[in-house]
């Protein structure tokens, strides 16, 4: 689905299609979209019995409204629940015969159990990345590129590959970063993916241990893309020190993913690749534009295990505006989950409020935390936070405990385990920020 290669390295877009006319937009959307919903629906057995159940079939769908009016959504439980009962793997998603995929990924599985793709490297229209955003953020062909990978969904290197760039693979482990900084002296990359608060607080270690040059080690950088989680201000303060340029990139629903570009002013998704909806998440209702809402997404393009209306339980404010650097496409702001909201005695908490808090003291400046929440519900606010070096425990945790009541309104328990013990806890590039235990 996507343009051939880029020959001429001044061209503002990758894709001429990236600053299109909204109405032109929409037109390919909708044809997209009308393709889509005959392909899927015969083929995967979640559409079909969810459309059964809600009384139409693909037959009913003959425009873009018909859709977001007739067509029911669906969200992990229901992938889960069909893997579960059926002894699908793939939560009656896949369209294809499992014998033509050439890798099977899957999610972080930071809100439950991980969740299962399939994907085929020979289809670049299947591909979850493009390698837009790293042509608006400087990527050109010939450029190394540092491929850290997480070891979830691997089929990244192929937009690196795609935009005529080589890639250096190293692995996300704290153990392989004196090679990241040997490599990145000597080969001076232009492009870092995967960066992550893991790795930030490994880096800053290294830099402590054997006092690297962490400006030198990212001066060829044009784009470290950071993403997983929020960034924590210890960390921005980390990556301004070390004027290391740094682009976040967030999910966009399990369809693909969504980057800021050089203005900075949200994350875009590809409308030409995905049907992009907010809505409100107790009445499933549209949200207008500026508004926050839970995100829904429906791949346009993917023929191998497409998602059809799929409530991200991101928590998201939105645009259709279009932005600075000329692009069209909706923009979104990733506000949090709608599963990380806890109520604590009837007060609402979410991670990010208190973040902050936590990142105050220089024992606990990197960030490492999780609300212990094993319903949403609770009367007393549980932390597990981890620490560096070897502090006074007690004096830390009412230290910490004065920080986060001053944050919150609300003093909390404090359970203190050492940072490299907490990193342990989630998948490798991020840390589960609610845990039930």
């Amino acid at each position: 689905m996507l343009t051939a290669r880029v020959k001429d390295q001044e061209r503002r877009f990758y894709d001429p299609i990236e600053g299109i006319a909204r109405d032109r937009l929409e037109a390919l959307q909708e044809q997209r979209l009308l393709e889509q919903v005959g392909y899927v629906y015969e083929r995967s057995q979640l559409v079909r019995e969810t459309w059964s159940k809600a009384g139409i079939s693909a037959a009913d769908i003959r425009s873009a409204a018909d859709f977001r009016r007739l067509v029911p959504f669906i969200d992990k439980d229901a992938l889960r629940h069909h893997r579960d009962s059926r002894d699908d793997g793939f939560g009656g998603v896949l369209c294809i015969d499992p014998s033509d995929l050439t890798l099977i990924g899957t999610s972080s599985g930071t809100t439950g159990d991980p969740t299962i793709f399939g994907e085929r490297w020979t289809d670049p229209g299947d591909w979850i990345w493009t390698p837009r955003e790293m042509w608006e953020l400087g990527l050109r062909p010939g450029d190394y590129v540092a491929d850290i990978d997480a070891v979830l969904r691997s089929v990244g290197h192929l937009c690196f590959r795609d935009a005529g760039a080589i890639p250096i693979f190293f692995n996300h482990d704290a153990a392989d970063l004196p090679r990241f900084v040997d490599w990145s002296l000597k080969y001076r990359p232009t492009f870092m993916f995967l960066l992550s608060s893991v790795l930030i607080y490994g880096l800053a270690r290294l830099e402590a241990e054997r006092g690297i040059d962490m400006r030198d080690v990212f001066s060829s950088y044009k784009c470290l893309a950071y993403g997983g989680e929020p960034m924590g201000k210890q960390a921005r303060e980390l990556m301004e020190r070390w004027q290391a340029p740094v682009y976040q990139f967030s999910s966009l629903g399990d369809c693909g993913t969504g980057w800021e570009c050089q203005a900075r002013d949200g994350f875009h998704a590809w409308e030409d690749l995905v049907l992009f909806e907010v809505i409100d998440p107790l009445t499933g209702l549209p949200t207008p534009d500026g508004e926050r809402g839970e995100m829904v997404i429906t791949s346009l393009v993917d023929r191998t295990d497409p998602l059809v209306r799929f409530r991200s339980g991101d928590l998201v404010r939105w645009t259709a505006a279009p932005c600075a650097c000329g692009r069209t496409h909706a923009r979104y702001w990733p506000l949090g989950r709608v599963t990380d909201e806890t109520i604590v005695a009837g007060r609402s908490v979410m991670p990010r409020d208190i973040w902050s808090a936590i990142e105050e003291t220089p024992e606990t400046a990197a960030g490492m935390f999780q609300i212990i929440r094993p319903e949403r519900d609770m009367d007393v606010l549980r932390l597990r936070v981890g620490y560096d070096g070897a502090p006074d425990l007690a004096v830390l945790a009412e230290t910490l405990r004065g920080a986060v009541s001053r944050a919150t309104g609300i003093v909390p328990e404090i359970v203190l385990i050492p940072a490299a013990e907490i990193v342990k806890l989630g998948p490798p590039h991020k840390i589960p920020r609610t845990a039930k235990d």
